[in-house]
This record gives C-alpha cells, structure tokens and sequence, in this order.
C-alpha cells in the first residue's frame, strides 16, 4: 500500500473546503456562539480592568448544555461522511478501495485535531483586548471560581460557569492539556461513529446514531443523574468531554480518565477497522453517498 496515495485522499478533502459552505457555516457559527458564550465574562473583565488568562476552555463544558450544542457542531463537521463525491470514482480507480477508505480516516483524525486547535484558539480571540497571557489561571478565573456572585454584583449573568474544584485541583496548563485531549478524542470518536455506521449499515444511519449520543449526552445530565446515578456517564461519551464529569478518585461511581481514553482509543479504531472491511467488500453507490 502506497503511504502517498493514502495521504491523496485526505488531502483532496482538504481541498475541498475552499468552496464548501459548510465548513464556512460551521467555523462562523462556533464563532458566533463562543463570543456570546463568553460576553459575561468578558463584560466582567472589561469592567474590574484585568485580562483573561488563556486558560479557560476546561470550563467551557460545565454548563450542561453546551455538550450538545458541541456534540451538533460535530455532527455537523462530519456529517457529509464518508466524504463521497462526483471525483471518488476517479481517485478510486487512481488509488485503489484500501488507500482511499484509509484516507478518510486520517482526514478524520487531522480534521478532529485542526477542529480542537481552532476551538482553542476561538476561545482565547474571543476575549482580545482584554487577555492575560499568563501560565497560571489569572485574576477573572481564580475570583470568578471562588466567588461566582462577583459577577452577579456586577449585572452580568454568566452563561460559562468556572468550576471552582478544576481550579484548586489542576494546574492552568495541565487541565486545558487534558481537557484539549478529550475533546480530540470525542471529537474523533463522533467523526468515526458517523462515517464507520454510514459505510456499514447505510446512508443517513450515522447521523442517528451521533444523534443518539447528543440526546444521551443531555438526558444523562438532567434525566439520568437522577433516576441511575453518576454511572449514567459510562453511557455517555460525550459527557466525557468535561473535566466535571470524569472520575478522579477512581471511586468507580463514574468513568475514569484511564476509561474514557481507553474506550474512545478503542472503540476508535476497532470501527474504523470495519469500517475498512466492510468498504473493500461493498458495492458503491455514488448517488446515494454509500
């Protein structure tokens, strides 16, 4: 198996974007949502006159409601999967079926990394002027942890809350690090459900199942935590996406940080392994998108 035929087919996605209004739609969108995300926190520091630290995308996910949303921009991302078009037939008979297929999975995970790394960066352009670039948590997000009220005195109604135990339990750095990495991860993970179930099963089955795991990701929250515990969130990978959620102590009521890689990792790889079987023994209907 040729390595640069594999890397054709991911690129010539890439190429792609120059003209897809989607990916346009979707980086204004994220844009928008995270500038009124964070316009109270940002009225907060334009008014006591003190910068946000660059560190505060650990604490994106707290509110429960923004998984989904997250999990919907995803889904987006991803939803034209497996990225079939009036070209494949050509770079299919130019490259061959297992080039290609292996192709649109590391476009996944390149995608997945470069959506992470954008996500960052939105979060830290949404509050120019008004950053402090410093490697510990900064003056907003220590006083908005321990006295979330400070922002209430102010006339300013937060809509991302800043977990106090992230930030007496982690360093700046190393919870932005973790919580950076788990989003890749689920991110990916929502990226190979969609494309491995609309490549084995059909057309329109990946979108339901990603589907599936946003409202799961909000019954678990508002629902599930009541009626089954804090194991509910073994069922809900994209809850994983949030700090709060995970299970430092290794208490077992709840996944742990070693569970939630292991089983994205995992479970990962072994759809896109189908995913690739399946591929190379499946007739193509271009029409259909598979």
């Amino acid at each position: 198996m040729n390595i640069k035929n594999v890397l054709l087919c991911s690129i010539t996605n890439y190429r792609k974007w120059v003209v897809d209004i989607k990916i346009y739609t979707l980086f204004a969108l994220i844009f928008v949502f995270n500038i009124w995300n964070f316009s109270g926190i940002y009225e907060y520091a334009k008014i006591v006159g003190v910068g946000v630290s660059p560190w505060i995308f650990p604490h994106i996910f707290i509110t429960p409601v923004i998984m989904p949303v997250y999990g919907c921009f995803a889904m987006f991302l991803f939803s034209d999967a497996p990225f079939i078009d009036k070209h494949t037939p050509f770079l299919l008979i130019r490259t061959g079926r297992t080039p290609w297929v292996l192709g649109q999975l590391c476009y996944i995970v390149f995608t997945s990394l470069l959506y992470t790394i954008i996500n960052y960066a939105i979060t830290v352009i949404s509050f120019f002027p008004y950053i402090d670039f410093t490697s510990d948590w900064g003056k907003v997000i220590r006083t908005l942890a321990m006295n979330p009220a400070s922002a209430y005195e102010k006339g300013l109604n937060l809509t991302v809350l800043i977990d106090s135990s992230i930030v007496t339990s982690f360093s700046a750095i190393e919870a932005t690090l973790i919580s950076l990495g788990l989003f890749f991860l689920v991110t990916l993970f929502m990226g190979i459900v969609i494309f491995s179930f609309n490549i084995i099963i059909g057309k329109m089955s990946g979108i339901i199942a990603a589907g599936i795991l946003i409202f799961i990701s909000y019954f678990s929250i508002f629902v599930g935590r009541i009626t089954i515990g804090l194991k509910v969130y073994y069922f809900s990978p994209l809850s994983w996406s949030s700090l709060r959620y995970i299970d430092w102590y290794n208490s077992g009521d709840s996944p742990s940080l070693q569970y939630a890689v292991i089983f994205l990792s995992v479970t990962s790889l072994i759809l896109s392994i189908i995913s690739v079987i399946s591929f190379s023994k499946k007739d193509i209907n271009m029409l259909e998108g598979m």
